[in-house]
């Protein structure tokens, strides 16, 4: 996976991929922390705590250099078709 914005590649992490994949595989919907939480255990097989996801999103969100993710507060995370 490779992520671009106009026309640069953004270097994300494997893990900042899989999240931000994540959400646009769940376009207009929410993806709550917990799902987030748990996939991250999934894929990396460490202990994930809840500030992780907070940490990850504003990582992914400074690369990206756009606010296409939408915080639920409480809730989660939502990229909405534009």
């Amino acid at each position: 996976m490779e992520v671009s914005k106009n026309g640069e590649a953004i270097n994300l992490s494997s893990l900042e991929l899989k999240i931000l994949a994540l959400l646009f595989n769940n376009m207009n919907k929410v993806v709550t922390r917990q799902l987030i939480i748990e996939r991250i255990w999934e894929w990396t097989g460490n202990d994930v705590y809840d500030n992780t996801v907070t940490v990850y999103m504003k990582r992914i969100r400074e690369k990206l250099a756009s606010d296409i993710i939408i915080t639920l507060k409480g809730v989660g995370y939502r990229i909405d078709e534009k």
